[in-house]
């Protein structure tokens, strides 16, 4: 895939980052409405639409969501590892070193670079991670007791709404129109939305930790890479799959671990710190691995 589409590709999501971020510099506003509008409404749309998009094949999503689980806590692991070694505590920081961006960014190159059935693949490595972001990040990024965690992840809509959307997907059963449009017509307009407020946060961040944001940056994507081929090989994953699975695994900290920093008031300037980190990274990272792979 030519390097230049690859970067028509991307190059909307940094633009609306640095509209997000000359915005942020000149008119202060609160966010936290704007945030529990995307959180209670919008990520649950998200969740449903993209669990819905595509039938999932039992055996198939097996094998991604096996290699998912691999990456994800296997990251998780290496995060913990850093934050032992230098004796810091960082609860949110494993949000952005676990959970790679699934949609914004590798949906529309994966479907340029492999079509239909990349997008497929794609599909299915979403539902888990949406799953654990809106139950097991939750959790962490709550930053309490672990029953007052549970209280508040049992409050979350959009867990409950992947898990409605992967039960209809397994059953075959149709949502009417009349309801997914209004859904469909939600979503659409979350990405950006997320997008924009992330560059918002950095116009208002001071990054007081270079050194820890970019060992957490160095997590996602080295070990997210390493951990794809690792995944691929145990599960003896094989072409566009492997393709799809390393490439996703290697993606940028998804953008909704900063939305629950902010939502939860867990260190939220770190988090986006290590968003926009690995997001830059990308533009370089993600024309070399469609090169490779």
């Amino acid at each position: 895939m030519p390097y230049r589409e690859v970067f028509d590709v991307v190059l909307p999501t940094f633009v609306t980052i640095i509209i997000g971020y000359i915005f942020g510099k000149f008119v202060k506003l609160d966010l936290s409405g704007i945030n529990k509008i995307i959180f209670y409404i919008g990520l649950p749309a998200v969740a449903f639409t993209s669990i819905l998009s595509k039938d999932i094949v039992l055996e198939d999503a097996a094998t991604v969501w096996g290699a998912e689980l691999i990456v994800t806590f296997g990251c998780a692991a290496a995060a913990w590892l850093l934050f032992k070694w230098r004796r810091e505590k960082h609860s949110s920081l494993y949000l952005p070193a676990a959970l790679p961006n699934t949609i914004n960014i590798p949906f529309p190159i994966i479907s340029l670079a492999y079509g239909t059935e990349g997008l497929f693949y794609a599909v299915l490595y979403f539902i888990p991670n949406s799953i654990l972001m809106n139950s097991v990040a939750v959790f962490i990024a709550a930053g309490k007791g672990w029953r007052e965690n549970l209280k508040t992840v049992l409050k979350v809509p959009a867990m409950y709404a992947a898990f409605l959307a992967l039960t209809l997907n397994l059953l075959h059963i149709n949502v009417p129109p009349i309801v997914m449009g209004p859904i469909d017509f939600i979503s659409n307009m979350v990405i950006p939305m997320v997008v924009l407020t992330l560059g918002y946060s950095l116009a208002q961040v001071k990054i007081t930790s270079l050194s820890t944001t970019l060992l957490t940056a160095l997590v996602r994507l080295g070990g997210g890479l390493a951990l794809g081929f690792l995944a691929a090989y145990l599960f003896n994953i094989t072409g566009v799959m492997r393709s799809v699975v390393i490439l996703v695994s290697a993606m940028p900290s998804a953008m909704n671990t900063y939305l629950l920093a902010a939502m939860y008031k867990n260190e939220e300037e770190l988090v986006a710190s290590v968003v926009f980190v690995t997001t830059a990274a990308s533009l370089v990272i993600i024309p070399v691995l469609l090169k490779i792979l």
